[in-house]
Order: structure tokens, then sequence, then C-alpha cells
């Protein structure tokens, strides 16, 4: 028997990259870091792809998965049959359509000649004229494709127009604008399609450090300032030559501003960072006032990571452990404060992360809800009397964030809510998060 050959598209770097990585995060469920750090490596190892290559990868896989509905009624506008498009085709298209309208950098002709020949080459030779049409009709639009009235040519109802125009499923834009109202459901869908800013943290330990702070905190690019680091508009060489030279480290300024609004600052040692993942928050705590900090989750592979990174900058005063923080803590004392980063839908984030927009449903955020309830309950009994519980999610659904606090405090007799915050909508940052302290009575 012949052995199958594996499909292999012949596109150039950038382009296979990115395909490659969006192929397995939509088809597989594989989430786009992973995906594109895969795609990347696998070109890498054979001598394909350099380091521009590799920016503009990037910049495609997440740039199309903002946009993919936007860019899914363009193409359907101008396809005769949309619903007869090969998959891999209309993935393409969709990709060579994202560098016609959103880079400017990239030659419209260049976009039409690699999918045209991709899709002639490596997918159906009849279809390669419908490809240039399509592509050549998109490039037409200029800036018509990014006014409402192109989204609203069928006049749709308002829920629709929004789900096409942001390019976020309808079921978020409802939920979103019944809980939060128009003004909020806006500022959130906005955020959605735009690239994040770049959050960084400083350590302020050295003058060095202190004096990058101060020249970044100075661009026009800085969006804002906190007193743990700052948020660029986009990494500019400054940044990342503070981050290459150790003074900073990538982590997100509205997370850093939730945990500042939280009082993280003045938190009691030892800490239990009980969802502690790869451990930002583990170490964001760390710079502020050192340990002990238990930090535990129960992934083997998140747990390595977090302990190759405390051993790379010598620090021994936090234990890793490995544990489900909605099963019974295995610890003999009682903490002082305990952190829950609870497992959520991640819908305050999609700029940063916008293939969960296409994962996420109505039936996960119930399950989550479940999932933090028990956490919450079970955290809240490793609380010393006296102590506090801290939690935090980087999403912005009701279930998950209010209608949490509220339940945890009915059924909780001797909680007391202490701080409540929501990262306000006309943030600079472009992201969002929610947090809440209960002191134990």
């Amino acid at each position: 028997m012949t052995k199958k050959r594996k499909y292999r598209p012949q596109l150039p770097p950038a382009r296979l990259a990115a395909i490659d990585a969006l192929t397995a995060c939509l088809d597989q469920g594989i989430d786009i870091q992973a995906a594109l750090d895969a795609a990347i490596t696998s070109l890498r190892d054979a001598g394909g792809i350099d380091t521009r290559d590799t920016a503009l990868a990037t910049e495609l896989a997440y740039g199309y998965l903002r946009l993919r509905l936007r860019l899914d009624f363009i193409l359907d506008s101008h396809l005769k049959s949309p619903g007869k498009t090969p998959r891999r085709m209309r993935l393409a298209l969709g990709v060579a359509a994202f560098e016609i309208l959103m880079l400017d950098r990239v030659p419209a002709y260049a976009s039409v000649d690699w999918c045209v020949t991709h899709v002639k080459k490596d997918i159906t030779p009849k279809l390669s004229g419908v490809a240039n049409a399509v592509l050549r009709a998109v490039s037409r639009l200029g800036a018509e494709a990014t006014s409402h009235d192109y989204y609203r040519q069928d006049k749709p109802d308002r829920d629709t127009f929004l789900s096409r125009y942001y390019s976020c499923p309808k079921w978020l834009v409802k939920l979103w604008r019944k809980a939060y109202g128009e003004r909020k459901a806006i500022a959130l869908l906005s955020a959605s399609v735009k690239a994040p800013a770049l959050g960084l943290r400083f350590d302020f330990s050295s003058p060095a450090s202190r004096a990058a702070h101060e020249q970044l905190s100075a661009q026009e690019d800085c969006l804002a300032t906190m007193g743990t680091g700052l948020a660029m508009r986009a990494p500019t060489p400054e940044a990342l030559s503070a981050e290459r030279d150790g003074f900073a480290v990538r982590q997100s300024a509205a997370g850093q501003e939730a945990m500042l609004a939280l009082g993280a600052k003045d938190w009691p040692r030892p800490v239990w960072d009980a969802c502690c993942g790869r451990g930002g928050k583990t170490l964001f705590l760390h710079s502020l006032g050192g340990g002990p900090i238990v930090a535990s989750d129960p992934s083997p592979a998140r747990l390595r990571g977090l302990s190759a990174l405390l051993e790379g900058k010598d620090i021994d005063d936090v234990t890793v452990a490995q544990a489900r923080a909605d099963e019974p803590a295995p610890f003999a004392e009682p903490f002082p404060v305990v952190l829950v980063d609870a497992p959520c839908s991640g819908l305050g984030v999609l700029s940063r992360r916008p293939d969960a927009k296409y994962r996420r449903t109505r039936k996960d955020l119930a399950e989550l809800a479940a999932l933090q309830t028990s956490i919450l309950d079970n955290a809240w009994q490793a609380v010393a009397p006296g102590g506090m519980l801290a939690y935090v999610t980087c999403t912005m659904t009701p279930q998950e964030n209010e209608q949490q606090v509220e339940g945890f405090l009915r059924r909780t007799k001797d909680a007391a809510l202490m701080t409540r915050f929501r990262t306000p909508e006309d943030t600079p940052l472009g992201e969002f998060f929610f947090g809440a302290t209960f002191r134990k009575m």
C-alpha cells in the first residue's frame, strides 16, 4: 500500500507558518500561540524561516483571528457560493484579505500572487481564477472595508451588525450588551479587534532599570504607568531593549493594575497562589514583597516551567506544589492570604487571546462558573481567621465575576467583601480584569 503523502502547501515561509498554525488552532482546538510556536519551530529546524518571517507570521495569525468574522463577511460578499468554497482555500483567502486590508507595508499584488498560486498549485487549479477575482475585489474596497455601512448593506439587526464588524460571536455580543449596556459592550468589542498593549513589569532594584522605566514612561507610545511597570502601544526598540537587558519582563499592564487595586502591595506573607499556572502572578507578588509564597497548580508541565524560572532568578522562598485548587489543600497551616487567579473564559483579553472567542460557548461559562465556585469554597478553608482571599479573573461575564462574588457572600457567612475591582471601560490598555477580596471574620 502506498503511504499517503502529508499535505504540505508550497507557500512563502511566513504565510506557511501562519496557515499551519491557524489550521491547528481552528481545526484541532490547539491554543494559537502553541500552534504558532510549533509551526515556526518546524520551519526553523528546516532552515526555512527568519526573524522577519516569524514576526509576519505572528501578525498574520493573530490579526486574522481578531478579524476572522469580519473577513468572512467580506469574502461571502464576493464569493458566488461561499458554502462550497474548500476550507483550505477559504483560510488562505482570509489571510490574504487581512494582508490587503490591514498591512500597508505588504503590496496588494504580493498578497494576491501568493494566495492565487497556493490555490492553483496546492488546492485546485479550477478555483485559482475565483481566488484572483475575489482578492482583486477586496483590494478595491479601500476605506469601505472599515465603514459601518458596508456591514449594514442587508439591514441586519444590531447584534448581527456588531458581530460582523467587531468579529465577535453573536451570543457573546448579546451577553455583553445585556449585562453591561451598549457603551461597555462597544468598549469590549473595540478592544478585542486591536493588538494588545505591551505590558512590562520592571525590576526597580537597579538604577539602570529605573532609568529604563523613566525613559519609556516619557515616550509618546507609553499608554499608562503604574507602580510596578507600564504599558506601551507597541513593542518599541527601547521597550524590547529593556526586556532583553533584564530590566523588565512581559506582563499584562491591566493585570498588574488589577492586582494593585486589590492591595497586593500590602499583602502579608505567606501567600498561597492556589491557581498559579505559569507563575505570572506568583512572580509579580514576589517582586512586591518577596516570599514565602506557595504556588500550586495541577499541571506538572506548568510547574516545571515555573520551577525553571525561579531557579534562573535564584529565588528560593517560593515553594512549588502540585495540587488542585478545588480539592482540600495539602498544607498543614492556614494562610493569611490566598490568591485565586481563577480558571476562566478569558473573554476580557481577546486582543491577546483571539482564538478564545471561537472556542468558548455559553455552556463553557456555566461549567467554568461551577469550577470557580468549588475553588472559592475550597480555598476559603485554607484562609486563617482574620485572613483574606483574593479572587481574580481575566474575563467579562457576570457568571464568572459579579454573580460569583454575590453567590460566595450568600453561602459564606464568615466572609465580608473588602474590595471589588473591574477594569474601567475607557482603559487604554485593551484588556479587562475583574477582582474581589474577602476578609474572614
